[in-house]
């Protein structure tokens, strides 16, 4: 399938997919009681307001057979809806993937190894359009929900659909799968009234209906190809809360292997584990009117609106020559910044820096990682908790103006402070 084309896709989303937040769930009587006297119960999905995703992995990696450690990401999603017409709602929002990351993974800032955008409709059957398909959501279609009121025990299966880029290197592939599903019953989960549901897939590709799609152009140069085999399972536990229909938690215990043309194998065996929860929409307005007094007189600090959220540029930020060591001068503008970010309370702040072009590419890039990891840490030294932070360099590679004039490149030596939406 054309990157151009769109997916089509069928019922709800989740792990690192989007998950329905007012999914309306009842115990709807189908007027008998189960076997075991148990009400059959029809959990339905419809369309959903915001919400945000956490995924959580960890893996053991092995190649061509050879242990070689431990893979730990993290994708954080905030998925918004934006309103729609007829039988279809628009929702827009980023992939935010991190890898490599600590154990703990509440107690530091995370580098984000990419930024993914992704913008669907989602019609009343529970369906999904994707637009310029780019990975994410990369699980559709899971879990289905039973066509009909379920009592405890009773199994149903439908098909789904994976997008996987093991590597990370920018070869995505989409690969289809049937699930099975099991109903288990209503249960207390920390005291939340949850439907359990349990699923299981077996991982199964060898280069039939291959679709690859991309978000970078190395699969186009050939620098990378995607991988031609894949054997594994998947057992999913699944958390729906009663209230609403939302989901709580899954856990996905798996193992499974990737094989590539030339022979090179790479197995995954571990637990991805996924949270979901409403969110209410940023407005916009109103945080920029809570945070610009404190802002407004600031030398070289801007504020906008972006479709991320809402974005403080530090201007012309000064540190050291080929260093991460800001000036003295600078310890003022982090005051406010930090100030204004401690009146935002429930949202994540996304730190990127920029440099201008003067070095090697590689060069900047680093430079442009640590400089933004640097504010990071100085925003935590002033109060703002570490977790609240992800950050990301860009190098050159995003420029401003002109790296012809120094004015432009001074234009360009910036640091962008997201407020997530």
């Amino acid at each position: 399938m054309n990157v151009c084309q769109k997916a089509v896709c069928r019922a709800v989303l989740l792990c690192c997919a989007f998950v329905p937040v007012n999914a309306q769930t009842g115990a709807q009587n189908n007027g008998q009681a189960g076997a075991n006297g148990a009400r059959a119960v029809r959990i339905d999905a419809q369309n959903s307001d915001s919400s945000s995703i956490v995924e959580k992995s960890d893996w053991m990696r092995y190649d061509n057979g050879k242990y070689i450690g431990h893979v730990y990401r993290e994708v954080r999603a905030s998925i918004v809806a934006l309103g729609g017409t007829g039988d279809a709602k628009l929702y827009k929002g980023h992939f935010f993937v991190m890898e490599d990351t600590l154990r703990d993974m509440r107690s530091s800032a995370k580098a984000v190894n990419a930024m993914v955008p992704a913008q669907f409709r989602m019609f009343r059957d529970g369906s999904i359009e994707i637009d310029d398909d780019k990975g994410f959501p990369a699980l559709r279609d899971f879990p289905v929900y039973a066509n009909k009121a379920v009592e405890p025990g009773e199994k149903w299966t439908a098909p789904g659909e994976r997008a996987l880029d093991p590597l990370n290197d920018g070869a995505v592939v989409v690969v289809p799968f049937l699930a099975e599903y099991e109903y288990k019953g209503i249960e207390l989960y920390n005291g939340i009234p949850v439907h359990r549901i349990s699923a299981r897939y077996a991982s199964r590709y060898n280069f039939a209906r291959i679709r690859p799609i991309t978000f970078t152009n190395n699969y186009e140069k050939g620098l990378v190809q995607p991988f031609t085999g894949l054997s594994g399972k998947h057992d999913v536990d699944i958390l729906i809360r009663v209230s609403n229909g939302a989901l709580l938690l899954s856990r996905d215990n798996l193992d499974e292997t990737f094989t590539w043309a030339d022979g090179k194998t790479v197995r995954f065996r571990g637990f991805t584990l996924v949270f979901g929860q409403g969110i209410q929409p940023m407005n916009k307005d109103a945080v920029i009117a809570g945070i610009s007094p404190g802002i407004e007189g600031a030398n070289g600090i801007s504020v906008s609106k972006v479709d991320e959220g809402i974005r403080l540029t530090l201007q012309d930020i000064q540190f050291k020559p080929d260093s991460s060591e800001l000036l003295a001068g600078e310890t003022e503008r982090l005051k406010v910044i930090a100030a204004a970010l401690a009146a935002v309370h429930d949202r994540t702040f996304l730190v990127e820096g920029h440099t201008a072009q003067a070095g090697t590419a590689g060069g900047e890039q680093e430079l442009s990682v640590a400089r933004a990891k640097r504010i990071v840490d100085e925003l935590c030294a002033l109060g703002i908790e570490a977790g609240r932070f992800i950050y990301k360099g860009w190098g050159s590679a995003k420029p401003a103006a002109s790296n012809s004039t120094e004015e432009g490149r001074k234009l360009n030596r910036r640091v962008e402070i997201t407020i997530i939406e």
